[in-house]
């Protein structure tokens, strides 16, 4: 019998290892790897000439709805039209957070779900930000929906917070403890994501800064967020977590000081996931500064120092850190540019297209991570969390025909002209590296080669939970 379609002659990037070989499709499902010899026939053989074959990858930290305008509309345009960057960057599931506020979350949950519906280019999941006792109380009904991750932006507080729906005070232990024992009643694989990072020393350390009117803005603004800022809440939302059995999931972790934290708080037995971002491992805000970037970079928690950088490194490299996302949001360069860069917002736009192509280029290239590692903290280990695996994440019999055909060789300088959302600046521009994505499948269906969308439409869908158990 004929296969759909045939991979063969590469490096085939598995859980276990890298094998030299091919992939069979049938459908939408992976079922056979190994040596191109032993696959058989298809109706269509593509023979990748030594290229690597990785795994989709999946970026568990978007957020969208929140571009240039708010709501379900904005949200469905991001996906129409921002998830065109995943498949340039070999991104095939993300997970994004749902809509920011008071309303019933079961409601945020469905409507995000809905967004996504026939607009999205990738495969999805939504995150629901919490923030009202009458939404934790809502939490084993979204759960029951297939919601698996929680967002506390426990880093905010006062007028922050209060833009986001909160209360002033924030997310406080109390609230978060009612919210884990809510998680506990759930089960596997429903966990907590945090936002890590003190509000209250850094608004002090904000106010002292803007006054000096440093020309060095991004590295004032990392001077604003203490390198111990994260790791004070990282232990004590752990801890509350920890009592109740409920996974931690501490976003976009930025320092140093953090990592060392979290490899602590492992050696204690804590069930505590770090991820950190792209743009962490790939920039320091001195480098940013001397670029003019400006509030472009300005993202909360900061983007760091080289110490920083170079034990995010290692946390990947240790097991320490065992997930890379994003962060992107969709909104312009006009609200990062116009007025003072104190008053701009915080965050960076879209970073999807070039995520893998930078870890590839800064971690393979350069002796930091092997195959193998690499598509564990962009795609397997997220998949785990999810309670995905190994339908997502994975190379192996069974799992979606989720591929991504990787030139090792093949050299492209970033920026704008790469991607085919609606970005209008590139944190990257003028950034040359070597190994770049130049086929996506989604589910078996080709959907980008050599940059671009060869899709008719979109037939990216929300994707239930498929196992119950989760380890890393």
């Amino acid at each position: 019998m004929s296969h759909d379609i045939v991979l063969k002659n590469g490096l085939v990037v598995t859980p276990n290892g890298v094998i030299r070989g091919g992939i069979a499709v049938e459908g939408e499902q992976i079922v056979a790897v190994g040596a191109s010899s032993e696959l058989g026939q298809a109706k269509r053989e593509i023979d990748v000439e030594d290229k690597i074959l990785f795994p989709g990858t999946f970026d568990p930290h978007v957020h969208f709805g929140i571009s240039d305008r708010f709501g379900d509309e904005a949200m469905v345009e991001d996906f129409l039209r921002d998830t065109k960057d995943c498949l340039i960057g070999g991104v095939t599931t993300i997970a994004t957070t749902t809509l920011i506020g008071k309303d019933p979350m079961l409601d945020l949950f469905d409507q995000a779900v809905e967004c996504g519906t026939n607009h999205s280019w990738c495969d999805f999941k939504v995150t629901c930000v919490v923030n009202t006792l009458d939404q934790v109380a809502q939490i084993p009904a979204v759960a029951a929906k297939g919601g698996v991750s929680y967002k506390f932006f426990t880093g905010y507080s006062g007028p922050q917070a209060e833009a986001f729906g909160m209360n002033p005070d924030g997310i406080t232990p109390s609230f978060f403890h009612a919210a884990c024992e809510q998680l506990a009643h759930c089960g596997p694989p429903t966990f907590a994501k945090i936002h890590a990072e003190d509000p209250h020393v850094r608004g002090i350390l904000i106010d002292r800064l803007r006054e000096m009117g440093r020309a060095d803005q991004l590295t004032a603004w990392a001077e604003s967020s203490p390198e111990w800022a994260e790791s004070v809440q990282v232990y004590t939302y752990g801890m509350i977590a920890n009592q109740l059995r409920v996974p931690i999931y501490p976003v976009h972790i930025s320092a140093a000081h953090t990592v060392e934290t979290v490899k602590r708080l492992h050696a204690e037995g804590l069930n505590i996931v770090g991820e950190t971002v792209a743009c962490f491992l790939n920039t320091t805000a001195p480098e940013m500064d001397a670029h003019g970037m400006g509030g472009k970079a300005k993202i909360q928690p900061p983007i760091r120092f080289e110490k920083d950088k170079e034990r995010l490194w290692r946390g990947l490299q240790e097991g320490t850190l065992s997930v890379v996302g994003t962060d992107s949001l969709t909104y312009s360069s006009s609200f990062k540019t116009d007025g003072d860069f104190w008053d701009c917002r915080v965050g960076i736009n879209l970073q999807v297209a070039d995520t893998l192509p930078l870890l590839f280029h800064e971690g393979v290239n350069k002796g930091r991570l092997d195959l193998v590692t690499l598509s564990k903290v962009l795609s397997e280990n997220a998949a785990k969390l999810y309670g995905l695996y190994p339908k997502k994440g994975a190379l192996a019999i069974g799992s979606d025909a989720d591929i991504v055909v990787l030139d090792p060789e093949k050299e492209a300088v970033l920026g704008v002209d790469r991607m085919r959302s609606r970005a209008d600046y590139s944190l990257w521009e003028g950034r040359q590296v070597k190994g770049i994505p130049v086929k996506t499948f989604l589910r078996g269906q080709l959907v980008m080669e050599d940059g671009e969308i060869v899709a008719e439409q979109p037939s990216g869908r929300f994707v239930e939970q498929v196992v119950r158990p989760r380890g890393l």
